[in-house]
C-alpha cells in the first residue's frame, strides 16, 4: 500500500492552537521503490477545490483554511495509486515524504474483448459527452498564473498574478480561436520584464493563449478531426488516475498528444503533449517580414481537471515551448528564446451571482504586462503558489539584478 513518513512526530492540537487562520503542509512527492521525485503530482483537500501541483523535483507547499484541520488530503499521479491522508496525521512543522506505490492495470473484460472499438469512437464519446461530465452552468475560479520568458538562455520576463476566471459553462463552441473566459487580474506580485526580442511576446495577450489551450472546453486539436492539422489516433495503451481505468489514446501530426479518457464515463482528467523537433519541418517555420524567420523546436503542455460533485473542473495547465530565429538571407542564428506558463486553480465559485463587469476584465487583446493591476502583499501570504525549481530561482536572481523585487511589488501600485 502507498505509505507516507512523518518527517518529525509533534503534539498536533498545541501547534493548532497557535495557528492563525491558514494552515502550511510542506513536503515531498516520491516513487515508493526508486524515491525519485514525481514532478507535477498534485494533492489537495478531498471533495475540495484546493490543492497544488509538485515542482520538477516533487516538492510542495500547501495553504489551507483551518477550517480543513479535520479533512483528508489526496495525493496523486497518473499511473499511481492514489493515496489519502487526514491532515492531522501530516506534520505542520517539518517536511512530510510522501510516497506512492506504482500500480498495475488490471483492464475488465470489455475493454479486452472489444477490438471494433477505435481511438476515435472513443473521442467521440468524450464529446458527447462533456455537458454529462463538465460544467454546463455558469462558474468561475480563481488561479495563480505564472509565466517567464528567457532569451539566449537568459530571463528576461516573469509575470506572476491572481485572476479571476468567469467561464459559461463547457456548452457547444461556435469559434474555437475566441476566448470564451472573462478574465480579472485581482493582484500582480511579479512584473520584471523587459523589451522581448521575440515579437509575438511583444504583441500577445500570452494568458488569453494559455486559456485557449483547454481542447476539452474548445473542442479543439486532438479532439478536432476538421481542424488544420490531419491527427492520427490510436489506443496507445492504458493507465490508472485517481484509481480509475484511462484509455490513453495517442493523436499525433506534428504534435504529440496523450489523451487520458476514463473507461466508465469517458471524461477526460488530463492530456499531455510532449514533442521534439529534430529536423527541420516546414509548418513550424515562420517569418516576420524579411528580417526574422522563427523555426519552433519543442512544445510540452500538461492539463488536467479535477472531479467535484460528480463534474470535472480545470485544476492546472503548464504550457512550454522553445524557438529559433534565424536571418531568413544566411540561415545564421539571430537568438533563441522560450517560454513557460501555467496556472493552478486555487478555488471555485459553483454558482456565480453575475459575470465580471467589462471595465474590471483583463483586455484580451493588450499585452499582459501593460494591463492595469494592484499589489496588496497581505493577499499573497496565504496564497497558494506554484514552487519554483531551484533553476528557475537561479534564474529570478540574475534578473533580479536589474530591480528587487520589493521594489517591484511596490511599483505595482
Amino acid at each position: 500500500m502507498t505509505r507516507y513518513i512523518i518527517v518529525l512526530f509533534f503534539n498536533f492540537a498545541s501547534l493548532i492552537a497557535f495557528s492563525q487562520d491558514y494552515t502550511t503542509v510542506s513536503g515531498r512527492i516520491i516513487d515508493l521503490e526508486t524515491k525519485e521525485p514525481l514532478s507535477f503530482a498534485t494533492l489537495g483537500i478531498l471533495n475540495q477545490p484546493l490543492g497544488v501541483v509538485t515542482d520538477q523535483d516533487g516538492y510542495f507547499d500547501f495553504n489551507f483554511p483551518n477550517e480543513h484541520l479535520s479533512d483528508t488530503i489526496l495525493f496523486s499521479m497518473v499511473g499511481y495509486q492514489t493515496e489519502k491522508v487526514l491532515v492531522q496525521g501530516l506534520s505542520l512543522a517539518q517536511p512530510n515524504i510522501i510516497e506512492l506505490v506504482e500500480k498495475s492495470v488490471v483492464l475488465p473484460e470489455v475493454v479486452v474483448t472489444n477490438k471494433e472499438f477505435t481511438a476515435w469512437d472513443i473521442i467521440e464519446l468524450v464529446k458527447k459527452n462533456i455537458r454529462k461530465n463538465y460544467p454546463t452552468e455558469p462558474f468561475e475560479f480563481e488561479a495563480f498564473y505564472r509565466d517567464y520568458k528567457i532569451e539566449n538562455d537568459e530571463c528576461v520576463g516573469i509575470f506572476e498574478a491572481a485572476c479571476l476566471v468567469y467561464d459559461k459553462g463547457y456548452s457547444h463552441v461556435s469559434n474555437k480561436y475566441l476566448l470564451r473566459e472573462k478574465v480579472i487580474l485581482k493582484q500582480v506580485r511579479k512584473r520584471l520584464s523587459v523589451n522581448f526580442q521575440t515579437h509575438s511576446f511583444n504583441r500577445l495577450n500570452v494568458l488569453n493563449e494559455l486559456l485557449r489551450l483547454n481542447d476539452v472546453r474548445y473542442q479543439s486539436r486532438a479532439l478536432d478531426k476538421k481542424g488544420r492539422r490531419k491527427y492520427i489516433h490510436t489506443i496507445d495503451g492504458y493507465d490508472m488516475i485517481n484509481d480509475r481505468l484511462m484509455y490513453r489514446i495517442k493523436a499525433v501530426d506534428t504534435w504529440c498528444f496523450y489523451v487520458f479518457v476514463d473507461v466508465a464515463t469517458y471524461a477526460i482528467p488530463r492530456i499531455e503533449m510532449n514533442y521534439e523537433w529534430k529536423d527541420d519541418i516546414a509548418e513550424n517555420e515562420w517569418t516576420l517580414g524579411d528580417t526574422i524567420k522563427y523555426r519552433q523546436r519543442m512544445a510540452k503542455e500538461t492539463l488536467e481537471f479535477q472531479l467535484i460533485n460528480g463534474r470535472y473542473y480545470p485544476k492546472y495547465n503548464s504550457f512550454k515551448f522553445s524557438l529559433e530565429a534565424t536571418d531568413p538571407a544566411t540561415d545564421s542564428l539571430l537568438f533563441t528564446s522560450s517560454m513557460l506558463q501555467q496556472y493552478l486553480v486555487t478555488d471555485i465559485n459553483f454558482a456565480p451571482k453575475e459575470k465580471p463587469e467589462k471595465s474590471d476584465r483583463m483586455d484580451p487583446d493588450l499585452k499582459i504586462e501593460d494591463q492595469t493591476f494592484t499589489y496588496d502583499p497581505e493577499f499573497w501570504k496565504n496564497y497558494n503558489i506554484l514552487k519554483l525549481h531551484s533553476r528557475d530561482e537561479e534564474l529570478i536572481r540574475v534578473l533580479e539584478d536589474q530591480m528587487k523585487l520589493k521594489d517591484q511589488f511596490s511599483a505595482n501600485d
